[in-house]
C-alpha cells in the first residue's frame, strides 16, 4: 500500500470522525443540559421510575436493540447494492427494510402500550403491594412513552442511510434534538409554567419525532427513491435477515444484562436512590464514548466496508491497528486521572435541587468506576466495525455472550446472594461491567488477529510498556494538582463527605473553588500528557498531537486575517 493512499484514507477517517465529533459536542452538551435540569426538578421517585425504568430501560432498550441489530448489517449491504445495481437497486433493498422495520414497530408499540404489567415485572421487582406510588407511575409512564419508540427506532435505518451519504452531521445531531425537547419539556413546563411530570412527558415524546424528522431533512433530496415496498424475495433483504439473525441473539442477551445489572438486581435494595446514583455514574463515561470513539466507530465503518469490498486485508488490518493504538494512547492517561477526580466531577455536575450529597456522592463512586472502561469501549468500538466490515456476526455474537454471562452472574452473585448494601451493589455492578468490558476487547483482538493482521508481537508490547508509564505520570501529576488546589483553595468537599458518613450536619462546598480545582487538574494532567508523550516517545500520541498543532497552525493565520479586517 502506498504512503500517499495511506494518508489519503487517514485523512478522510479523521476529517469525517471530526463531523460525527462535533454533531456529538452538540449531543453530549444538550444531554448534559438534560441530566442537570432532571437532577434539579425530580426527585429520586420520579427519576427513577421515568427516566431509568420506563425510558432509558424499556424504551431505550428496545430501541437499541433494532439499531445495534439494523445498523452492522443494513449499511454494508445497502454500499454493496449500490456499487453493484446502482442508487435506486440500493433503494429498493431499502424500501423493504424500512415497510417491515415500521410494520414491526407497530407491534411492539402496541405491545408495550397494551401490556404495561408484563414490562415493568420483566425489568423490575416493583409490584403494586411493596412500591405502589412507584408502579403506578412506571405503568402511567411506558403507556404515554410507547408511542416514542416508533419515530425512534425507526430512525436508527435513517441514520445508517444519511452515514451511507456521508452526512455524518446531520444523522448524529438528530440525537440532540431529542435531548433539546428534554430539556424544553423540563424548563419551559416545570419551572416556567409549574407543571407536573406530563411536562417531561411531552418533551420526551417531541423529542422522539424531532430526531425522525431531522433525519428526513437530511435526505429530503433522495424523496423520489422512497416508496413502500412489502417485496419479502429481494435477496439483499434476506441476506440481511441472515446477517441479523446470530447478532439478534447477542444483542438482546446484552440488553438483558445491562437491565439486569442497572435496573432489576438494583431494585432488591429497599433504599431509594440506588437506581439514579447508578444511572448517573455511567453518564461520564457515555458522554466521552460518544464524543471520541463512537464518532470514530461511525465514520470509519463505510471505509472499512469499501477495503472489504475491495479485499485489501493488509490495509484493513493497518487501519484497525492505528486506530486501535490511538486510542488507546488518549484513552487510558484520561480513564486514569477521570477515576482520580470522579468524585469532584458528580458532585459538581449533581449534586443540586432536589438531588441530595448521598446520591451524588454515591453517583461519585460509580462514575470512578465507570471511567475506567474508557480504553476497552474504545478498542471494542474500532474492532467490532472490522467484524461488521467482513460480516463476521457469529464470533461476535459468542464473544459478546460469554463477556455478559460473567457479569450477569457477578452481579447476581454479589447483591442477590449475598445481599449486599447500596454502596457495595453499585460498586459491584459497575466493576463487574468494566472487567467483562476489558475480556471482550481482549478476545475481539485475539480472533480478529487470526485472520487479519493488526498487531506486531514485538510492537505492541514495546507500546504498551510506553503507554504504563505515560499513564502512571500523567495519573500522578493529576492528583498531586488536585491535592495542591485543595490545600490552597480548600473547597470543603472533604469535610462534607465525611460529615455525610459520620451523620453529622452539612457542610457548605464551594463550587466555584470546586471547579478551580477541576480546572487546574485537567491543566495538569494535559501537560503531563503531552510531556509524556514526547519523554516515552508514544508515537500515536505524538502523531496526535503533531496533527492537532498542524490544524490550530494552517486555521490560526486565517482566522487573525478575518480579526484584522
Amino acid at each position: 500500500m502506498s504512503k500517499s493512499k495511506s494518508h489519503n484514507l487517514a485523512d478522510r477517517i479523521v476529517n469525517a470522525s471530526l463531523i460525527v465529533g462535533l454533531a456529538h459536542i452538540c449531543l453530549k452538551f444538550a444531554g448534559l443540559i438534560q441530566v442537570k435540569f432532571a437532577t434539579h426538578y425530580l426527585e429520586p421517585f420520579l427519576y427513577e421510575p421515568i427516566m431509568v425504568v420506563a425510558f432509558t430501560g424499556v424504551i431505550n432498550s428496545l430501541f437499541l436493540i433494532g439499531e445495534e441489530v439494523i445498523g452492522p448489517t443494513f449499511l454494508t449491504i445497502f454500499m454493496q447494492e449500490r456499487e453493484d445495481k446502482g442508487e435506486q437497486g440500493a433503494w429498493d433493498y431499502a424500501n423493504v427494510v424500512l415497510s417491515f422495520h415500521s410494520l414491526l414497530l407497530l407491534f411492539v408499540v402496541g405491545a408495550v402500550f397494551c401490556f404495561p404489567d408484563f414490562f415493568i415485572k420483566l425489568f423490575t421487582t416493583w409490584n403494586m403491594q411493596d412500591n405502589p406510588e412507584r408502579y403506578k407511575l412506571l405503568r402511567l409512564s411506558l403507556r404515554v412513552l410507547a408511542p416514542g419508540l416508533f419515530f425512534l427506532s425507526l430512525a436508527s435505518t435513517t441514520y445508517k442511510l444519511l452515514n451511507g451519504y456521508k452526512k455524518f452531521f446531520l444523522a448524529a445531531f438528530g440525537d440532540a434534538s431529542t435531548k433539546i425537547c428534554v430539556v424544553l419539556g423540563l424548563v419551559i413546563g416545570m419551572w416556567g409554567f409549574g407543571l407536573d411530570h406530563r411536562a417531561l412527558f411531552a418533551g420526551l415524546l417531541i423529542g422522539c419525532a424531532a430526531k425522525l424528522l431531522t433525519h428526513i431533512i437530511g435526505l429530503w433530496p433522495k424523496r423520489h427513491f422512497f416508496r413502500i415496498s412489502w417485496n419479502w424475495r429481494n435477496p439483499a433483504f434476506q441476506k440481511m435477515l441472515l446477517l441479523m439473525l446470530p447478532l439478534l441473539g447477542g444483542i438482546i442477551f446484552a440488553k438483558v444484562r445491562d437491565n439486569f445489572n442497572n435496573i432489576y438486581v438494583l431494585t432488591h435494595l429497599r433504599e431509594g436512590g440506588v437506581l439514579m446514583a447508578n444511572d448517573l455514574g455511567r453518564r461520564l463515561y457515555s458522554s466521552i464514548q460518544w464524543l471520541v470513539p463512537y464518532a470514530l466507530q461511525i465514520a470509519l465503518f463505510p471505509f472499512l466496508c469499501e477495503l472489504v469490498s475491495q479485499k485489501d486485508k493488509d490495509r484493513l488490518g493497518q487501519v484497525l491497528g492505528s486506530s486501535c493504538r490511538m486510542m488507546l494512547s488518549l484513552f487510558v492517561p484520561m480513564a486514569t486521572c477521570l477515576c482520580l477526580l470522579g468524585m469532584p466531577i458528580a458532585i459538581l455536575l449533581f449534586w443540586s435541587g432536589k438531588t441530595g450529597l448521598e446520591v451524588a456522592a454515591r453517583a461519585g463512586l460509580s462514575t470512578a468506576c465507570y471511567v475506567t472502561v474508557l480504553p476497552a469501549a474504545a478498542v471494542e468500538c474500532v474492532l467490532m466495525q472490522g467484524y461488521f466490515a467482513e460480516q463476521k456476526t457469529m464470533a461476535v455474537t459468542a464473544i459478546g455472550l460469554f463477556a455478559s454471562m460473567l457479569s450477569v452472574i457477578f452481579s447476581y452473585v454479589v447483591v442477590v446472594y449475598f445481599q449486599a448494601g447500596a454502596i457495595a451493589s453499585l460498586l459491584a455492578v459497575a466493576l463487574g461491567f468494566v472487567v467483562s468490558r476489558y475480556l471482550k476487547s481482549l478476545m475481539l483482538s485475539l480472533y480478529l488477529q487470526r485472520s487479519t493482521p493488526i498487531f506486531k508481537g514485538s510492537d505492541i508490547s514495546l507500546f504498551f510498556v510506553k503507554l504504563i508509564l505515560l499513564s502512571a505520570l500523567t495519573g500522578i501529576v493529576t492528583w498531586l494538582v488536585s491535592n495542591a488546589a485543595n490545600y490552597i483553595l480548600p473547597d470543603g468537599l472533604d469535610r462534607a463527605l465525611n460529615a455525610l458518613h459520620d451523620g453529622a450536619e452539612s457542610v457548605v462546598v464551594s463550587r466555584l473553588k470546586l471547579a478551580f480545582r477541576l480546572m487546574l487538574s485537567g491543566i495538569g494532567a494535559g501537560v503531563a500528557f503531552i510531556v509524556g508523550a514526547f519523554l516515552f516517545r508514544v508515537e500515536e500520541a505524538k502523531q496526535m498531537l503533531v496533527w492537532i498543532w498542524q490544524k490550530v497552525g494552517n486555521k490560526l493565520p486565517g482566522m487573525l486575517k478575518i480579526g484584522r479586517k
